[in-house]
Parts: structure tokens; C-alpha cells; sequence
């Protein structure tokens, strides 16, 4: 198989425990896939603004499918080549049904992730919280005063909503409330979050449209992912691997699975089907 194209979700596949970084053996089988010539793309669920240094620094990695395939952007330009946004009335139902729940969110809105300040107060009170994962959220997002004020101000521009540590009861409440939302696609990237886009937008289409850009069939892409979210690029790509660490549905529909992200599964996977 000709892999031209490497999509990489990030947590729980390429990044570390801290959120973060990378191993340097994954830094290393990188720069060798890119020397080769070969695109390696970020995909992930996490806004632009949110994407490691270690991983956007490596020299020769140009592009990056964010928020679940709501936006594509030349990294070298900041130019957003590809976007599909959740729509002002989608919006505006889901942010009614979470205040009148009094359920807080981060909203996703030019490369940025945005919160209410009062969620960021009271996160560090969470238990079930590890400090890296605190300490990433309170460094990677902004607060605002009211966060319905300013869903509505830019309601049209909205890439994602993402409703984060629910309780069961919420979480099944909210998915099959917000399934009947004409527009909108439901995902998550862990057992107790919602991810809310657009009905277009998922990693799989942001991958196909940077594709059409590059000129690159689905037969030259390679995907690695762990979750949910990562299941239609999985799905779009010639050459799918789930992490050993993955959800059993993930793993059942990708072409092989690797090591765990914690034993340098992605190093792995690229050394043995584009290395070799």
C-alpha cells in the first residue's frame, strides 16, 4: 500500500500520559515518515489552539483536522482550507437545554476553546480529575463571564461543543435529546463526555476534503486512533490501526491494532506498514 498521508489522533493514541508531549521515539519514526515525504497530519477533536508543541513543531507537519473534522488549517498559513461549522440554530438548542440544566461546556470557536470562568473555578475539585489533565484544561481554554452570551454573539461560527465529566443520568439524557437535533452529529472522545458538530463534520470528512486538496485517494491514507471520534477517519482511510488501548468497537473495525499509547503504539505502527 502507497502511504502519502498519516492521520494521528492525539489523545490516548500519539500524545503521553500528560497531555502533551511525545516520546522521542515518536518524534523520531515522525520526521523519518516525513523525510519519506509523506504527510503527517494531526486529527483530533481538540481545538486548533489546543495542539501541542511537540507535535506541531516537528518540522515538515503542515496540516491538521481539528474539532472533529469542523475545520482543516494550513499550519503554515493559519489558513482554514476546509470548515463546517454547527449552525446558529443548533447552537442556540443545545445552550438552552444545558443553562436551563445549569451543565457547563466548552465551546469551540476560531481555534480557541471557551468556558464559563465558574467551570474553571471548580475543576480543581474534581477527584476524578488527574492534575495534568487539570492543569491542560486551565492552561488551553479561556474563560467568559456567561457562556450563553457568548454562544449567541457567535453562533453562526461555532465548530464544537463539548459537554465534559457528565453523570450517567446526563449523559443519557442529553445524547438522546440532542439526537433529535436535525444537523448535528454525536460523539465522544471519553466514556463520560458529549462532542456536538455538525452533522458533516467528523474526522473522516475533514481528512477526505484535505485529500481532495492534496490530490491523495483514501487508499494512500494510514489512520491510528483510540476512540469514538476517531471511528469514520478509521473508517476512511486504506490502512486503519487501532491503539491497544482503544474501545473494543474500534479495535473490531480497523484493519490491525498496535500497542498501547503508553508503549509507543504509534512509533509502532508507522515503523511496521510505512518504515519497513
Amino acid at each position: 500500500m502507497d502511504i502519502k498521508l498519516i492521520a494521528l489522533d492525539m489523545d490516548g493514541t500519539t500524545l503521553q500520559k500528560d497531555y502533551m508531549s511525545i516520546s522521542e521515539r515518536t518524534r523520531i519514526v515522525l520526521a523519518k515518515a516525513i523525510a519519506k515525504g509523506i504527510h503527517v497530519v494531526p486529527s483530533t477533536g481538540r481545538i486548533l489552539g489546543q495542539l501541542p508543541e511537540s507535535v506541531v513543531s516537528i518540522p515538515g507537519i503542515n496540516y491538521a483536522v481539528t474539532s472533529n473534522g469542523a475545520a482543516v488549517t494550513n499550519l503554515s498559513t493559519k489558513e482554514v482550507i476546509s470548515s463546517n461549522y454547527l449552525g446558529s440554530g443548533s447552537v442556540k438548542k443545545i445552550m438552552k437545554t444545558l443553562t436551563r440544566r445549569n451543565l457547563f461546556c466548552e465551546v469551540y470557536y476560531q481555534g480557541q476553546s471557551y468556558g464559563e470562568r465558574r467551570y474553571f473555578d471548580m475543576i480543581g475539585d474534581r477527584n476524578e480529575l488527574s492534575k495534568d489533565l487539570i492543569a491542560f484544561i486551565r492552561s488551553n481554554a479561556r474563560a467568559v463571564d456567561n457562556v450563553l452570551d457568548f454562544t449567541t454573539e457567535h453562533a453562526s461560527e461555532i465548530e464544537k461543543i463539548n459537554i465534559p465529566l457528565l453523570s450517567d443520568n446526563n449523559l443519557r439524557v442529553l445524547w438522546q435529546k440532542f439526537s433529535q437535533i436535525h444537523g448535528v452529529t454525536l460523539t465522544k472522545a471519553i466514556s463520560n463526555n458529549i462532542e456536538v458538530n455538525h452533522r458533516s463534520a467528523n474526522k473522516g470528512d475533514g481528512l477526505k476534503q484535505l485529500c481532495r486538496i492534496l490530490k491523495l485517494a483514501p487508499g494512500n491514507v494510514m489512520a491510528i486512533g483510540d476512540s469514538d471520534n476517531d471511528l469514520r477517519m478509521l473508517e476512511f482511510a486504506g490502512l486503519s490501526v487501532a491503539m491497544g488501548n482503544a474501545s473494543e468497537e474500534i479495535k473490531a473495525l480497523a484493519n490491525h491494532v498496535t500497542l498501547p499509547f503508553y508503549e509507543d503504539g504509534v512509533a509502532h505502527a508507522i515503523e511496521k506498514f510505512v518504515l519497513a
